[in-house]
């Protein structure tokens, strides 16, 4: 019998044959695919395995589509790099990889192997269970007790993923992981994979090996189960430590019965007999692996996992638990900065009475330890607090008691759950769309001896636009403010600090201001002021004065206010061009030295990283900025932060765009790290919905600047920016991040660079008047290479391609486009070189777009050509005087296969006829005459009653 899981390692396709391997990297959010060619000195001999033998290009994509970093190889809070053995051998013709020699595979034999893959999931034979009998209670609670750590197997997650290297993870190679499907109707959840499943519907391969012949979990489509709940749930799990997350990737087609407002994945916890949903699916229209991150918060005992899916073709793979498990008791000592627990284990001086179970028992907040602290969870009342009566305002209330669709968190940091109290902004019945609720302190001492500190969890999620700040204000002065965040953090309580040093009496002011477009939630809980925190004689109440970061302006909330005092569009601000007499609407978008302020970059980080501007002489590397190369110069680096969560540090721009098809932004970095630590930009794309990593590049212990240029390309308003680190800053080897001299080229959209009529090109320089268009999912990859995949125009040099056997879906496409071209004074011939080969090689299309009209095909090839160089040619008439763009479209058929072009020309004069002609982009020149006419049709469209139901070239009665 073949077995059809080694089979199906080698019984894949392309000349030179290669072998796939996973990205180095991982940013939680994006993900990354291979580009370019595999190293020509690598091959998978027959009877040999591919594990180990690695890409020599990788290039960092997208984020929801998603093929990035973020994607199954990623970076755990150890900062352990985590590879993926190769995934299969690649080669032009079908062979086996067993025996003393490689045989080509006979047609039938491969039909066999494909049924074979058909097989049903072939379970968890191989899977060992709790092999050193560990007690219940230490079962399936994230930590290793067996020596082989079996113990934590089968509990929704093996002990690791054998593809993926990462612990307490399930991507449903090796079986379900204890996950069962507790739905009450035909919509179900079932083990599937790409190769067995319904097409159209779903992936053409999993999210673990980017194959058709990986394995996730599917919930399946069934007629007559309208308003139908298909219901995936979790084996028994215990203690959740406060830092847990779940990740997985899912991805979503949704069938369109659904038409409430509900979401089409929802993540739910069930502990002590109450469920709370930790997680809900945002609307989007993208059909590609998308990422969901949940909290689960500290869960003292047994609890389960539950995912419910509504009236979609949804698969789930790749469910990783990280960061779960209790601190480890420790035989030895704890450190300087550390306090010990009473179950043995060891936590931070500042995890101490923070209102946070970290140790497990509570023991670092026990009455005994926190004696000296006041702590209000809001549970019996306000303790103190006072807020303004009017709205928008803070309102104390529970989840359990908020009406449906209530802007409001799904339960309390204090007890995880849905009865425990809050505080919340209230609009009221006005519905307001903008304002700010303050909520005031009682007046404390001036601080002498230590800080006064105020540690808080704050809830802000789904709104860009609203914004928390703290404050503290004297009875001499307005409130100066201390800290800000603002945006859409995620759905979870996240732990900020904030230090006040103040010489004269006081009161803390928390201010939670709703933005234009209000419709997230913005909450508070467990606010914990220290010892030095000390009420004032008297409790004098001193009435909150306007800000002085908050200066009154005569513009409206649509408006952006000018330095000079006039108010222009709020679009006009970060769109690239000055439109303020005095160039103030482009100040605050991300351009920047540093040197007086962060220019508009935002820290949005949620865990023990943050970005902060920082002077070079009050950090220990770098040691100089780049800007004037002095310890006196500043610059934007990775810091500590007061947050809980094990998680990357991250800063956005503000919204920008649009940007034209040159747009770019250069930027110089400093990376002192190991090679886990790395730094990357992405692009957040809220017109699409997509998160792309545009750049990363990872530690190697480097002590210099240097200077990178990231396209960004053609863009609609709005996107953001987001700079993305990970650097281990406790630790006896002293790492650091930072970025400085932050520019952008060519990006308004107004203009158009010198060489954009250039579009006769051989890529030996670069793309000439080309450019890749951002809308689309994948990339062509300006490369080089040698023998069958070396160029066309001096067999050493340059050319352009795209690489199919990357993480793929049908249908994706990668464009080049040029800036629009002014019309023809006559005919013009446009050639190029290009090559398809392998059987899932996809389609080649050239497109041209003429002003205020629809793209149309000028030439197209589907389908393996082999692996020469074809010429291809069209003609460019002349149109009306109408400006066009060109556009080369390879749209994806599957992961098998490779396309390439290179040396465009464009040529006075009409093409030559065509030595052949299958009738996809026009007739060739062809043209009917006499008593019968030929017409050009397909019979999706034609008009003729009889003919073939398909065509010849495609086999299909596609428009």
């Amino acid at each position: 019998m073949v077995n059809h899981r080694q089979a199906s390692r080698c019984v894949i396709l392309a000349q030179p044959e290669r072998c796939r391997s996973a990205p180095p990297l991982n940013v939680p959010g994006y993900s990354i695919s291979s580009i370019g060619k595999y190293p020509a000195d690598k091959t998978c001999s027959p009877g040999t395995d591919c594990t180990g033998i690695k890409s020599s290009a990788v290039r960092v994509r997208a984020g929801a589509e998603v093929q990035s970093l973020s994607s199954p190889w990623e970076l755990v809070p150890a900062f352990a790099l985590q590879h993926s053995p190769s995934s299969g051998c690649v080669r032009s013709q079908l062979h086996t990889c067993r025996g003393a020699q490689a045989q080509e595979m006979p047609a039938r034999l491969f039909l066999l192997l494909l049924m074979l893959s058909a097989w049903p999931h072939p379970g968890v034979q191989s899977i060992f269970i709790n092999r050193c009998s560990s007690p219940a209670p230490k079962v399936c609670d994230f930590v290793c007790d067996c020596r082989d750590c079996s113990d934590e197997n089968q509990c929704g997650y093996h002990k690791e993923s054998v593809t993926l290297g990462t612990p307490f993870t399930c991507d449903f190679e090796e079986g379900n992981c204890g996950w069962k499907d507790v739905s009450t109707s035909a919509y179900r959840w079932v083990t599937d994979r790409a190769s067995i499943a319904m097409w159209g519907t779903g992936p053409s391969a999993d999210h673990t090996r980017g194959t058709d012949l990986g394995w996730y979990m599917a919930a399946e489509m069934r007629r007559n189960t309208f308003a139908a709940i298909a219901r995936l749930r979790s084996p028994v799990m215990r203690q959740a430590a406060a830092t847990c997350e779940i990740r997985a990737w899912y991805h979503l087609w949704e069938t369109g019965l659904n038409e409430t407002v509900q979401p089409a994945l929802w993540v739910e916890l069930t502990y002590d007999n109450e469920t709370r949903t930790l997680w809900q699916s945002p609307k989007s229209s993208i059909s590609a692996w998308q990422e969901l991150v949940a909290y689960t918060g500290r869960v003292p005992g047994e609890f389960q996992i539950t995912l419910s899916s509504r009236q979609s073709s949804l698969q789930l793979d790749d469910v990783e638990f990280r960061s779960c498990g209790l601190p480890l008791p420790l035989s030895l000592v704890c450190g300087p900065e550390e306090r010990s627990c009473s179950r043995g284990s060891c936590v931070q001086l500042e995890q101490l009475c923070d209102g946070t179970d970290d140790c497990g028992d509570l023991s670092d907040e026990s009455a005994t330890e926190c004696g000296a602290f006041t702590i209000c969870s809001f549970e019996m009342g306000w303790c103190g607090w006072n807020t303004v009566p009017d709205y928008p305002t803070w309102a104390r209330n529970t989840s359990l008691h908020l009406a449906p669709g209530a802007r409001s968190p799904t339960r309390d940091h204090s007890s995880n759950s849905r009865t425990g109290f809050f505080l919340y902004v209230s609009t009221g019945p006005e519905d307001l769309s903008s304002g700010a609720a303050r909520l005031v302190s009682p007046t404390f001492q001036a601080t002498t001896t230590s800080f006064c500190s105020l540690v808080f969890y704050s809830h802000l999620y789904d709104s860009a636009t609203s914004s928390l700040n703290i404050y503290y204000q004297t009875s001499s002065g307005v409130m100066q403010l201390m800290r800000a965040r603002a945006g859409d953090l995620g759905d979870y309580w996240f732990r900020e600090k904030v230090d006040f040093s103040v010489t004269e009496n006081f009161q803390i002011v928390l201010e939670g201001v709703i933005g234009t477009g209000h419709k997230g939630s913005m909450a508070l809980d467990d606010l914990v002021l220290s010892p030095g925190c000390v009420l004032a004689a008297g409790g004098q109440v001193i009435t909150p004065r306007p800000s002085s970061t908050d200066p009154a302006t005569p513009c409206t909330l649509q408006e952006f206010a000018c330095d000079n005092a006039k108010c222009i569009s709020a679009a006009l601000a970060c769109d690239f061009t000055e439109t303020c007499e005095d160039g103030s609407d482009e100040t605050y978008c991300g351009a920047s030295t540093f040197e007086t302020g962060a220019r508009g970059w935002k820290d949005v980080s949620v865990g023990q990283l943050q970005w902060a501007r920082q002077k070079a002489s009050e950090a220990l590397l770098p040691g100089a900025d780049h800007t004037t190369n002095t310890s006196t110069g500043s610059y934007l680096g990775v810091a500590l932060a007061p947050g809980q969560m094990v998680s990357v540090a991250r800063a956005r721009t503000p919204v920008l765009g649009p940007s034209g098809l040159a747009c770019s932004m250069e930027m110089h970095y400093w990376l002192h790290s190991d090679p886990q630590g790395f730094i990357a930009l992405g692009i957040v794309d809220h017109a699409l919905g997509t998160h792309r990593l545009a750049w990363h590049t990872q530690g190697n212990g480097s002590t210099a600047w240097k200077h990178i240029t990231v396209l960004l390309g053609e863009r609609a308003r709005p996107f953001q920016l987001e700079l993305i680190a990970l650097v281990m800053l406790r630790g006896p080897v002293v790492q650091s991040a930072a970025v400085d001299d932050v520019a952008f080229v060519n990006c308004d959209p107004h203009f158009t660079p010198p060489d954009a009529s250039e579009l006769s090109c051989n890529f030996e320089m670069g793309l000439c008047g080309w450019y890749q268009d951002q809308s689309d999912d994948f990339e062509w990859v300006r490369g080089t290479g040698l023998g069958l995949g070396s160029d066309h125009t001096i067999g050493t040099g340059y050319f352009l391609s795209v690489d199919l056997s990357a993480q793929s879906t049908w249908g994706l496409s990668a464009r080049l486009i040029t800036y629009p071209q002014e019309p023809p004074t006559r005919e013009q011939c446009l050639s190029f070189w290009y090559r398809l080969e392998g059987p899932q090689s996809g389609t080649l299309n050239l497109k041209i777009q003429h002003d205020g009209e629809p793209e149309t095909v000028l030439w197209t090839q589907t389908g393996s050509h082999g692996s020469m160089w074809h010429l291809g040619f069209a003609t460019l008439s002349r149109q009306a005087l109408q400006r066009y763009r060109l556009i080369f479209e390879a749209l994806r058929d599957g992961y098998l296969g490779d396309m390439a072009l290179d040396d465009v020309t464009v040529q006075a004069g009409a093409c030559g006829p065509q030595k052949s002609c299958s009738f996809e982009a026009n007739a060739c020149g062809f043209s009917s005459s006499w008593q019968y006419t030929w017409a050009r049709q397909s019979n999706a469209t034609g008009t003729a009653t009889a003919g073939p139901p398909t065509d010849h070239t495609m086999g299909t009665a596609r428009v």
